[in-house]
């Protein structure tokens, strides 16, 4: 019962806080800070939020008409029933002037709506064969997402110059901005690297050179401090094969399925040594929530750049996972990035429309499963291999002299401009090498 009245409540709450601004439009400049459009619970209420604040946005007169009018270009809703459902808001709102309560009872149900769904989730994972800690780890995070709804954060003056002292500070101590991905001419389009705090998204077709790249990119950030490699497709086994495949010019399969000369052998060994003594750290193959992630990822100082393959893999609450359950995960990323002051690369799969295109070179919507991470990302990069779709004969191991040509294709650059990157890449042991910059 306590929890129907407190629905209703916030019900009541939101329609004045609605019903506020259509009779005040000014209230919106007190308000507006405080609430965002999921902290309503009634669907039309959101539509309307939405409406008022992006009228306010373009400083457009707002009152029930010009919402009304907003809304039926928009195609939300009936006309008739919204122009009466505006006037219901502005006739059961006696004024203006208690908005900001009715905004904070408006946030704070939002929150206590995202804990108990939090708890709800992590008991329906658990009952699913989720393992406590799983289940732990997603209650903890989206309880921190909830906690942080609807907060303002605004740093005074003051604030702003510590703190740009202190980036400043470590700047000038040798410590850079960004991690660089080893490749020079990667690196300057990107502005040195992947920035700290920052999210990237590296997408290919299957098969196109995604993991080989990825770990390229880590084994050099590795040679300066820790990194974390989070596959949630290969083995460990797998994982290692390719590793010492590029350090030891050792075809990958042969590592895996077939006996080795003691020429190879000894190269393979050689190649051990250095691996067990570097900075790259890996999971074995198994599939995690974001929550989780983030747990595995704090857990460990000082981490210099988390790599995720894949995002198509990555756990999301609900029993069919979605675009909204991915969009999610995508600002997890992100907020992880933020937290722990260091770049988080998350592989991605492209869908099959680039494929069906003539000119088969990939685009930013051809990202699966989530269009958030265009938005999310501070860089997306694409590969892209002509060869991939030859069908010609494979480069034979040992032939480093006819590799195929890679595209890195950096489609978003927040930070600076797109183009593209092309690399030499040699399939059979993983290797690597810088051709040009277009």
């Amino acid at each position: 019962m306590a929890e129907i009245d407190s629905i209703i409540d916030s019900i009541q709450a939101e329609q004045a806080v609605l019903g506020s601004v259509l009779i005040d439009h000014g209230c919106l400049r007190r308000i507006g800070a405080l609430l965002r459009e999921e902290d309503f619970a009634v669907e039309l209420d959101r539509a309307i939020w939405w409406v008022l604040t992006e009228m306010d946005g373009e400083g457009r007169a707002i009152d029930g008409l010009t919402v009304a009018a907003a809304l039926k270009d928009r195609g939300i809703g009936q006309d008739k029933e919204n122009r009466d459902y505006l006037a219901q808001l502005m006739y059961i709102t006696p004024t203006s002037a208690n908005a900001e309560e009715y905004a904070e009872i408006v946030r704070s149900t939002a929150v206590r709506r995202s804990v108990r769904k939090a708890l709800a989730d992590g008991l329906e994972s658990l009952d699913g064969g989720a393992s406590p800690d799983d289940v732990a780890a997603l209650v903890e995070q989206q309880t921190q997402t909830a906690r942080q709804r609807g907060a303002v954060d605004l740093i005074s003056p003051k604030e702003q110059m510590d703190q740009f002292y202190r980036y400043r500070e470590r700047l000038d101590s040798g410590d850079k901005p960004y991690v660089s991905t080893g490749f020079k001419s990667l690196d300057r389009r990107l502005g040195g690297g992947f920035l700290n705090s920052g999210l990237y998204f590296l997408a290919g077709r299957p098969g196109m050179g995604k993991t080989a790249l990825a770990i390229a990119i880590a084994e050099y950030a590795a040679q300066s401090g820790r990194v974390m490699f989070l596959s949630m497709e290969m083995t460990g086994n797998q994982l290692t094969a390719r590793r010492l495949a590029k350090a030891a010019r050792v075809d990958s399969r042969t590592l895996l399925t077939d006996t080795l000369s003691p020429e190879e052998y000894k190269r393979v060994v050689e190649a051990g040594s250095k691996i067990e003594s570097s900075g790259l750290e890996i999971t074995d193959g198994r599939s995690y929530t974001t929550a989780r992630i983030t747990s595995i990822v704090r857990s460990k100082p000082d981490v210099r750049l988390v790599v995720i393959d894949h995002f198509s893999l990555i756990q999301v609450p609900g029993k069919q996972a979605n675009h909204i359950e991915y969009a999610n995960a995508s600002k997890a990323l992100k907020a992880l990035a933020k937290s722990i002051q260091a770049p988080v690369l998350c592989l991605a799969q492209l869908n099959r429309q680039s494929e069906e295109r003539r000119d088969k070179r990939p685009q930013l919507s051809d990202l699966r499963e989530t269009g958030a991470a265009e938005q999310d990302a501070d860089g997306v990069l694409l590969l892209h291999r002509p060869d991939y779709y030859d069908n010609g004969p494979e480069v034979q191991v040992g032939d480093l002299t006819a590799p195929s040509s890679m595209d890195v294709i950096l489609a978003k650059n927040r930070h600076g401009p797109t183009g593209r990157t092309i690399l030499s890449y040699y399939k059979p042991t993983n290797t690597f090498r810088e051709a040009y910059t277009k």
